[in-house]
């Protein structure tokens, strides 16, 4: 086992565990993210995850493993702190998917094809334009389509879209010059419902939909108790009058983080209030299987943003995915905005089932999406 530093996307240090066995080698690298929820397992810097491998190195390599599970349990003993605290979360899941993979080459298979034998394909949820710090309020548009045939063909309609976007943007917005956030996704001076008003005549005409991630725990102040927009303050049931009125408004299907983390009841309500959307939790979840029990207790959401990242292990994932599917709440497979060019969540999104996966579709992005595009290709022959 060799651990070394490398960059992730946003140009920030990360890590990369390379695992050799008899059958050959294989490696795992950790993205980040920008913003990070309160419930996440602890993101240690990487000099001292590079200090913690050494000292727990000697350990995984006097075990034997059988599975998946024997490795994650294994991590847990030798971190018993919840959320990594002490061997790092990143350190933890770096692990925890280079055994994945190695599990994978040992049977002869794709990480997918180790993971079931009834692969289904996730539909693309793709991040647009970027907002927050210094552009829209609104972190995220999204787009996804409204039925998919393949993959393929949806990939193609989304990212047509994007570009006939870009030339729009470049229509209203004079300093607009075609530039991208981390994400890959139009960065524009615009106004939110400006944004929304030409997503919706683009996606009307490619069997599109839009997607928002509000992200609203990064507008959310604890000492105000209100949102904090460019343009004014709202406190919370002017923001679920926002939410209501945006989502009738436009042919909106999707809304992310529309309340803060820990705004449970608000989430409760919105999704009483409206049909046929998905209301779906990130920073609120944060892949912790016991927000999530907790949510759907409260019928906060009906949707779920799953980041590895967030956890820490493959098996924690895997039963996330498994409660969500159980209690009837969609499955999101996620990227990061650090990301780096691992295509682990491709294979995750499809071997466990996921009913989306939430991407960019531009930059390093597509490294993702042309894995999917090749598993779906063999999938299908």
């Amino acid at each position: 086992m060799k651990l070394r530093e490398i960059l992730a996307t946003n140009s920030f240090r990360t890590i990369e565990l390379e695992l050799e066995t008899s059958k050959g080698k294989v490696r795992s690298s950790v993205p980040m993210g920008t913003s990070r929820s309160k419930y996440e397992v602890e993101y240690l810097p990487v000099d001292d995850v590079i200090e913690k491998f050494s000292s727990i190195k000697r350990h995984l390599l006097s075990q034997n493993f059988d599975n998946q599970e024997d490795v994650d349990i294994f991590l847990r003993i030798l971190d018993k702190t919840v959320a990594f605290r002490q061997i790092g979360g990143n350190l933890a899941l770096a692990i925890s998917s280079a055994f994945l993979k190695a599990f994978a080459m040992y049977e002869e298979k794709e990480i997918w094809e180790y993971l079931t034998d009834k692969p289904t394909i996730p539909l693309p949820l793709c991040n647009v334009v970027g907002g927050w710090k210094g552009q829209s309020d609104i972190q995220e548009f999204l787009v996804l389509p409204t039925a998919q045939r393949t993959f393929l063909e949806s990939i193609k309609k989304i990212a047509k879209t994007y570009w006939l976007l870009g030339n729009k943007l470049k229509e209203n917005d004079r300093s607009f010059n075609f530039g991208k956030n981390l994400e890959s996704a139009w960065i524009t001076a615009l106004p939110f419902e400006k944004i929304l008003k030409i997503l919706t005549g683009i996606v009307n005409e490619n069997s599109l939909e839009i997607g928002m991630d509000i992200a609203a725990s990064q507008l959310w102040s604890e000492k105000n108790h209100k949102y904090m927009y460019k343009y004014g303050s709202m406190n919370t049931p002017e923001q679920l009058s926002l939410m209501e009125e945006l989502l009738k408004k436009y042919p909106i299907t999707y809304v992310e983080d529309p309340f803060h983390e820990d705004d449970f009841a608000t989430f409760s309500t919105l999704l009483g209030r409206i049909k046929n959307k998905l209301v779906v939790g990130d920073d609120l979840f944060s892949t912790n299987i016991e927000r999530l029990q907790y949510g759907i207790s409260y019928k906060s959401a009906n949707g779920i943003i799953v980041k590895p990242s967030q956890i820490g292990t493959i098996t924690d994932v895997i039963k996330i995915m498994q409660e969500a599917k159980k209690n009837g709440v969609k499955t999101i497979i996620s990227h990061r905005s650090g990301e780096t060019e691992d295509n682990l969540i491709s294979h995750l999104a499809v071997g466990l089932n996921s009913d989306y996966i939430k991407l960019g579709i531009s930059g390093e992005r597509i490294v993702k999406i042309n894995e999917l595009i090749r598993i779906e290709d063999k999938i299908i022959k």
